[in-house]
């Protein structure tokens, strides 16, 4: 069977070796320096995640699965916003990639697009946080969110360019960004709500502080139509600051919202107005997480003693007692188990992290899949959780999280999600409205 059939007909991964030899698999920057053993492990979890994004995908809409049981048995009925943005963009990397044929990415892509702007209900072009799979309808109650629309339109960007020279496609992604209304979800002080509700309007909270906002401003500040002013990107708190190495830092616990800006914007040249990086902010950040599980894997021996440099990695997830907004460190000189810290690992917080802290992200992640073996790692790459104290492992993996795996795998190896996206003029024109410079 060719290399390009596998995913669609659900066969067997194809030849590593063969993938390696491929044009597609140079990697640049930290990732020239990656052994051809790691440069598999890469890829062998990618086409992994990416079996993901076709299994889970109706067959008729192309919607994307929230969540699924991780041996494929089970698939959510609801799609998920995000993880719909996630599919766009990876199946430009398999495309990119050679995995599959040009055509057949150029099929998913298409037959997804449609769906998204002509089936998908929506509010002034914010889709809901999840919607049925097959109709399309609004579910789980959900919100029409800014940020989860923020993330289907980065999709929807490297959709366009990947596939510049499709009429269709790009029309389809054209049209997608420039029906969301942004003006509209723009409160009075410059900040953008969290999303609206058919039963009770638009939600009070709003994007206020440091977190995964980055990408969403952005995107809001760039679009084709209803835009949000560039003095926007002034309006957010920039606070909390926590501190690692004697180095201040931006931070809110889970890693997915240092992740998330990253798989998109490329900040490793520009500075933000202040002069500040975003890019050294993200690796601040997931520095001193792998110091603070190292540190309470001290402080809590009994309980905590495996986190360390082996094995590290909390961002939100599922756990044994639902889902868990975790993550750390959580304040300057604080070390204790917070928000229920159990000894649970993510897996997606280090592989989420790999073009950020490549050396630290692949190191936790070849030791899980060692020794952990298939209990952790299986049909769709990593599971969403385990628990090492208790010897519980989750059932699921999620979209989101095998999203950003495969994404920020692939700007490890080749950049190429960043030179995807940063070709477009959107995110071009948001850097340099916000006021966003070069780095000298």
């Amino acid at each position: 069977m060719k290399r390009r059939e596998f995913l669609a007909a659900g066969a067997s991964l194809p030849c590593i070796s063969s993938v390696l030899r491929s044009p597609s698999a140079h990697a640049s920057s930290w990732g020239n320096t990656m052994t051809e053993s790691d440069a598999a492990f890469l890829i062998d979890m990618q086409m992994r995640n990416y079996r993901f994004m076709v299994e889970a995908a109706h067959p008729e809409t192309g919607f994307v699965s929230d969540r699924a049981a991780s041996d494929g048995s089970w698939f959510s009925d609801h799609a998920s916003s995000a993880a719909c943005g996630f599919a766009l963009t990876s199946h430009c990397v398999a495309t990119e990639a050679g995995w599959i044929a040009r055509e057949q990415g150029a099929s998913h892509v298409r037959r997804l697009l449609d769906s998204l702007l002509n089936l998908a209900e929506h509010e002034r072009g914010f889709l809901y946080h999840f919607f049925d799979r097959g109709s399309g309808m609004r579910r789980e109650r959900s919100e029409a969110s800014s940020i989860d629309t923020a993330l289907l339109i980065a999709g929807s960007i490297c959709a366009a360019t990947t596939f510049a020279d499709d009429d269709e496609i790009t029309d389809l992604a054209n049209k997608l960004y420039r029906r969301v209304e942004w003006s509209w979800m723009l409160g009075s002080n410059n900040l953008l709500h969290m999303g609206w509700l058919p039963e009770t309007g638009m939600i009070p909270h709003q994007w206020d502080s440091y977190s995964e906002l980055i990408i969403l401003v952005l995107l809001a500040i760039g679009a084709p139509r209803h835009a949000i002013p560039g003095e926007c990107w002034q309006a957010w708190r920039r606070e909390p600051v926590l501190s690692y190495e004697g180095e201040g830092f931006l931070h809110y616990p889970p890693l997915f919202v240092h992740q998330y800006p990253m798989a998109y914007f490329d900040f490793r040249a520009v500075r933000s107005p202040s002069g500040r990086s975003y890019w050294d902010n993200a690796v601040r950040a997931h520095k001193a997480q792998i110091a603070f599980l190292r540190e309470l894997g001290v402080r809590y021996p009994t309980q905590l003693s495996h986190y360390g440099d082996d094995l590290w990695g909390l961002t939100s997830s599922d756990s044994i007692d639902g889902y868990r907004d975790w993550g750390g460190p959580y304040q300057a000189g604080r070390f204790e188990p917070d928000r229920g810290i159990d000894g649970s690992i993510v897996p997606s917080a280090a592989a989420g992290g790999l073009a950020i802290v490549p050396e630290q992200a692949l190191h936790t992640l070849r030791e899980q899949q060692s020794r952990f073996g298939e209990r952790v790692y299986g049909r769709y790459g990593f599971i969403n959780v385990y628990n090492p104290v208790n010897n519980w492992v989750g059932r699921d993996v999620i979209g989101i999280d095998t999203g950003i795996s495969l994404i920020m795998a692939e700007n490890l190896r080749s950049g190429g999600v960043w030179n995807a996206f940063m070709k477009h003029e959107a995110p071009q024109r948001a850097l340099e409205l916000a006021g966003f410079t070069k780095a000298s």
